[in-house]
């Protein structure tokens, strides 16, 4: 080979290289890296919340004894059914029934002393009666003088002792009534307890729990002791969930529930989130929250106790456009053409997010909700207005004023929520708020796409719920079959 044809040869490779580095199209990767793409589909996603919990009757009641003593009889056992009122034991009665006797006679000592009294004041009245005349005919006598004024004191003073003893028997009287009152509070109390002494069901149900056994004594001087437990109802049971502070905002009211347990593991079972309680659970710095489910149980398979493996469906969407969640989780390398090329990208959406914000979209949803040109310009217009008053407040007030920014936006949110709420009809108004509550369930965040060329492009799209697999994107410029970009594999070495 000639000197020349080697200068030749040489020039070409430098030029080649040169095209290479500095020529190729900064939207596309090197020969020494492989683009790895999904395509956008189709189909459900289902967003779940796994958890686990323990399998409870619905209602259970512990049943005591409100009377100490020795259990004489027991009349049901585990897993007895029992209905309300039945009886289920019987403590030895004798001493109450002895009491209720002696409460008894004591009552009828009370009343009879009701009745002397009444006699007595019948007969201090007869003596008032007495004396009165006696005193009545004495003054004019006395006054003709036939009559000493010694003899005329004696009959007044007969007088007024009558009436004393009229009031005196009146009053005696209602001590005998309150004596016979407190006597019959007595029986009715030592009544009481003998009934108690007689152990009923509150509800109906099934014994689960029998404490004790025939001749035991139970004390019931400080606190009721349990005698039985009775679980309501096992047709239908709950399960207390603990959800983990991370998951406990998806968790709702009404939430579908699909659970198993151990004792029949190729068994799906069903229920729903019944309540979400308040009150947090914190252990070894874990936050948890308590979520009540209930489910049916008609063929009484679920029994309490066992552990339940839940699954909480949080949300559900069908039908929808949905990515593989690899190609949300991929960004370029740094200093990659497309790392460039997002960066070019994202200034210009800041610049175009740095003009002023006047709301929402109405051109948008005067399609969506059918608006005519009068309400459309109506709402356009307040909606500026409120956006205006509120930039107004926030300049006023300046950035190191303690501008709360939440504050501002839910003050601003009421607003322009009210101004639709003015101006649509109600299904209108409920339309629009679904469309809000459908935005606030969504993030903005950005795909790769790769066109039919070649070309890597960023697409900004909302994101939707999620699951194991996939998650939703909302984008008009996206349709089922476009690749998305998932991993750039680096083929050197």
């Amino acid at each position: 080979m000639s000197g020349k044809l080697k200068i030749a040869l040489f020039v070409i490779a430098i030029a080649a290289v040169g095209i290479f580095w500095f020529g190729g199209d900064k939207n596309t990767t090197s020969a020494a890296e492989k683009i790895e793409t999904a395509a956008i589909d189709t189909g459900d996603i289902k967003r779940t919340v796994a958890t686990s919990g323990s399998v409870r009757p619905l209602i259970t009641v512990e049943v005591g004894s409100q009377v100490s003593g020795q259990i004489q009889e027991i009349y049901v056992d585990f897993n007895s059914p029992v209905v309300k009122g039945q009886l289920l034991a019987l403590i030895d009665p004798q001493s109450f029934e002895s009491r209720v006797l002696q409460n008894r006679a004591d009552l009828k000592v009370a009343s009879s002393n009701v009745i002397v009294q009444q006699a007595n004041i019948d007969r201090a009245e007869a003596n008032l009666r007495r004396t009165k005349r006696e005193y009545e005919r004495a003054v004019p006598l006395a006054q003709k003088g036939t009559l000493s004024v010694s003899e005329l004191d004696i009959a007044l003073a007969d007088y007024e002792s009558a009436k004393a003893d009229v009031t005196m028997a009146k009053a005696q009287l209602e001590n005998a009534l309150a004596t016979r009152e407190q006597r019959q509070a007595s029986l009715e109390s030592a009544e009481i307890d003998l009934e108690r002494t007689k152990i009923r069901s509150p509800i109906n149900g099934v014994v689960i729990e029998r404490a004790v056994d025939p001749g035991q004594t139970v004390a019931a001087s400080l606190s009721s002791p349990l005698l039985f437990n009775i679980a309501q109802d096992l047709s239908e049971i709950q399960i207390e969930a603990n959800v983990d502070e991370a998951d406990i905002g998806n968790v709702h009211e009404h939430n579908a529930v699909t659970f198993s347990v151990d004792a029949f593991p190729s068994m799906e079972f069903s229920g729903r989130v019944n309540q979400v309680r308040l009150a947090p659970n914190e252990a070894n710095n874990v936050v948890t929250y308590t979520v009540i489910i209930t489910a049916d149980n008609p063929d009484l398979k679920l029994l309490p106790g066992m552990t339940a493996i839940v699954e909480i469906v949080t949300g559900k969407s069908e039908n929808v456009l949905r990515v593989p969640n690899d190609a949300i989780r991929f960004k370029p390398a740094a200093g990659s053409a497309l790392a460039e090329k997002l960066k070019t990208a994202g200034a210009a959406g800041t610049a175009q997010r740095s003009g002023p914000r006047n709301g929402p979209d109405i051109k948008q949803l005067k399609t969506e909700l059918g608006l005519d040109d009068a309400q459309a310009e109506a709402i356009e217009t307040e909606v500026k207005a409120v956006y205006a008053d509120m930039r107004a407040q926030f300049e006023a007030r300046g950035e190191g004023d303690g501008v709360d920014r939440n504050t501002l936006r839910e003050q601003v949110r009421q607003r322009v929520s009210a101004v639709f709420e003015r101006h649509l009809t109600a299904d209108q108004f409920r339309q629009y708020q679904q469309i809000r509550r459908l935005a606030a369930e969504t993030r903005a965040g950005q795909i790769w796409v790769e066109s039919a060329d070649g070309e890597i492009q960023p697409v900004n799209v909302r994101f939707g719920i999620s699951d194991d697999n996939f998650t939703q994107v909302i984008s008009q410029d996206l349709k089922a079959g476009d690749l998305v970009v998932t991993r750039i594999r680096n083929l050197k070495g």
